[in-house]
C-alpha cells in the first residue's frame, strides 16, 4: 500500500469518526427536544385527566342520587345495573349504568315512547281533553327521565375523556423518559467518539 493510500485511509477514518459524532449530537439533541416535549405534554394530559375525574366527581356528589338496595330490585334491574346496588353515583361507569337504569323505567312511562312522541301525540287535534292530559303527563315525566340520563351520559363521556387523557399522559411520560434516556446515551457515545 503507498502512502498516499495509507494517508487517504486515516483521513477517511477521521472523517467518519467526525460524521458519527456530528449525526449522534444532532439525533440525539433531537431526541432530548422529543422527550422534553412529550414529558410536558404527558404532565399535562396527566393533570387534564385528573380534572376530568374530580369535575365529575364535584358536579355528582351533591346530587345524592343512589341506586336503590339489591333486594329493591326487578330481575331485569338486577342483571343491568344489579352490581352498582346501594352505590352512590359519583363516577362517569356509576353514572352510565343509572342511565340505564333509569331507561329501563322510562320504558315503562308509554309503552317504549319518547319524550318526542308522546309530547307530539299529547297536541294532537281533536284529542280527547282527559287523554291529552294524560299524555302530557307522561310526556314531562319522559322530559325530565330523559333530561337527566342526558346529564348522566354527560358526565360519563368527560370520565371517559378523563381516562383517555390519563392514559395517553402516562403513555407520553415513559416515552419522553425513555427518549430521554437514549437522547443522554446518544450524547456520551458522540463524546466518546471524538475522543476516539
Amino acid at each position: 500500500m503507498s502512502q498516499y493510500a495509507a494517508e487517504a485511509t486515516i483521513a477517511g477514518k477521521q472523517e467518519a469518526t467526525l460524521d458519527r459524532k456530528a449525526w449522534d449530537t444532532i439525533i440525539s439533541g433531537a431526541g432530548a427536544v422529543i422527550a422534553a416535549v412529550l414529558l410536558v405534554v404527558g404532565i399535562l394530559a396527566v393533570v387534564g385527566g385528573n380534572f376530568a375525574y374530580s369535575n365529575v366527581k364535584d358536579r355528582l356528589a351533591p346530587e345524592k342520587v343512589t341506586f336503590p338496595p339489591i333486594t329493591a330490585m326487578t330481575p331485569e334491574e338486577k342483571s343491568e345495573v344489579g352490581d352498582f346496588a346501594g352505590a352512590r353515583v359519583d363516577t362517569g361507569p356509576e353514572a352510565e349504568a343509572f342511565s340505564r337504569y333509569i331507561a329501563g323505567h322510562l320504558m315503562e312511562v308509554n309503552e317504549g315512547k319518547t319524550y318526542s312522541e308522546t309530547s307530539a301525540a299529547a297536541r294532537e287535534e281533536g284529542l280527547d281533553p282527559k287523554v291529552a292530559a294524560e299524555l302530557q303527563g307522561k310526556a314531562d315525566v319522559l322530559f325530565k327521565g330523559e333530561t337527566l340520563r342526558a346529564i348522566l351520559l354527560n358526565a360519563y363521556g368527560w370520565w371517559t375523556v378523563g381516562t383517555i387523557t390519563l392514559y395517553a399522559g402516562y403513555a407520553s411520560i415513559v416515552g419522553g423518559l425513555l427518549l430521554g434516556l437514549f437522547a443522554f446515551f446518544g450524547f456520551r457515545h458522540a463524546r466518546r467518539s471524538a475522543k476516539a
